[in-house]
């Protein structure tokens, strides 16, 4: 439609363009006309002067060329002196240049218009003779509308003509640079959702189809990664809950199984059921952090922490689960400090921190917490004693200990800060520094952060 549209504008303004420049050249061959008459009847009249006006006018109409020119020599009242052309034209044009304000005026006559060009002339030989006259050289305009006629009946079977075969040329042309999308839909519609290793075919990575399956490519990249992460969640998670729940299960069993009632064992099997659960709910707690790591959700730092009262707080939430452990708590040098971060996970940090360093630390030293300012950065340290070890942990190696540790370093890296392990003698310090003065910008899109951690794995 467009195609067609533009056609009949271009149409419109070429017969329009061929109207103006038929007329402009006919108005160019009557001015040359009109002016050549007017050289003519001024030769006669500097020949014969005595003859007069009149007899110079008869003589020029009657000695002027059959050519087809058609002019009317008229007095300086604009009186008819002589005239050539097809009867009742003369008189026509005559009688519409009395009222024409322009020299170039149209004159309309039986069906077909004359278009007349008008010079006056003022011929002045001596003092006895002075003449003034005019010409109108005519012509009709019939040459005119027959050409731009013929050329509207020639755009009238073309364009249609053009209109139609435009369209088969450009549906074979859209169905060859389709037929890459057909392809890639092709090769889309059979990937199946279980399967995402398949990749599309890229032919011409320079036009905007190869660029495309390019970028298609690339999410399934994305897509692939991200069902490997959940695989591997799923299967850590099972891990993660398989021991506790085995114990569960079978202490629940075996007080089943039991002939006779004893209350002490009961108890006892009831408290190791208890244990269980609890680890199991700290299992579970942790999986949901390490699913929001996974996530890449932006964490939230808008809460101002002072990390003595955090040390606090914590040491004196874990102290009842060290007492059972067999360890003792203790707090070191902790001045005030306050940092810009999210409370309930440097709550959860510190917390898991020091429950790792009592549940594999020996109770040779206390499990000391302390809280040391550098500058524009703090750091809190957890130490105690124990077997080394270093980042990066495995959690899948180390249990219980690397998946902590995991969520700990986690929670650094969504704070701008980091986690690491040294050994100060006979001592393990767990060292967690943050920046004091704000949060770190967020990072963009799909860019590797410290917020998003993949399990264990991200620890290697």
């Amino acid at each position: 439609m467009a195609f067609a549209l533009a056609l009949a504008f271009l149409a419109i303004g070429a017969m329009g363009y061929l109207w103006r420049e038929s007329t402009r050249r006919l108005d160019q061959r009557l001015d040359a006309v009109a002016e050549g008459v007017a050289a003519a009847v001024g030769r006669e009249l500097r020949d014969t002067p005595d003859s007069g006006l009149r007899y110079a006018a008869a003589e020029t109409a009657k000695e002027w060329p059959s050519n087809g020119d058609a002019f009317v020599i008229v007095d300086g009242l604009g009186a008819e002196l002589a005239a050539v052309g097809r009867e009742g034209e003369p008189g026509a044009v005559l009688g519409a240049w009395t009222q024409a304000k322009a020299p170039r005026f149209e004159v309309p006559h039986e069906g077909a218009a004359l278009r007349a060009s008008a010079v006056r002339t003022s011929l002045a030989l001596d003092a006895r003779h002075a003449w003034k006259f005019g010409v109108v050289a005519f012509s009709s305009t019939e040459g005119v509308r027959a050409d731009t006629e013929l050329l509207a009946g020639g755009l009238a079977v073309a364009a249609p003509l053009i209109v139609l075969l435009s369209l088969a040329a450009g549906y074979g042309l859209a169905g060859r640079a389709l037929r890459p999308v057909d392809t890639l839909g092709n090769a889309i519609a059979a990937m199946a959702p279980s399967d995402l290793s398949r990749r599309l075919p890229v032919e011409r990575s320079f036009d905007e189809v190869g660029r495309l399956a390019g970028e298609f490519n690339g999410l399934l990249d994305r897509l692939e990664e991200a069902q490997r992460r959940n695989r591997g969640f799923i299967r850590e998670a099972a891990h993660q809950l398989r021991t506790p729940l085995t114990l569960v299960l079978g202490e629940a069993g075996h007080e089943l199984s039991a002939s006779d009632a004893n209350p002490e064992r009961t108890r006892g099997a009831l408290g190791r059921v208890r244990v269980a659960a609890e680890r199991m709910r700290r299992r579970v707690d942790e999986l949901f952090l390490l699913a929001e790591a996974r996530s890449g959700e932006p964490v939230r730092l808008e809460d101002d922490v002072e990390l003595d009262g955090l040390v606090l707080e914590c040491t004196d939430l874990m102290r009842a689960r060290a007492t059972g452990l067999g360890r003792s708590l203790a707090i070191g040098d902790a001045p005030h400090v306050m940092v810009r971060g999210n409370a309930a996970l440097l709550q959860e940090a510190l917390m898991e921190l020091v429950e790792n360093a009592c549940r594999h630390g020996s109770a040779e030293a206390p499990v000391t917490v302390s809280v040391h300012p550098a500058g524009r950065a703090a750091t809190i340290e957890v130490s105690s004693a124990g077997h080394a070890f270093a980042l990066p942990v495995d959690a899948r190696r180390e249990g219980e200990r690397g998946l902590g540790l995991t969520i700990v370093q986690w929670i650094a890296g969504a704070h701008g800060g980091s986690l690491r392990v040294t050994r100060r003698g006979a001592l393990n310090v767990v060292a967690l520094e943050l920046p004091v003065d704000a949060a770190p910008p967020p990072s963009p899109a799909g860019a590797a952060s410290p917020a998003r951690l993949d399990g264990a794995a991200a620890l290697r």
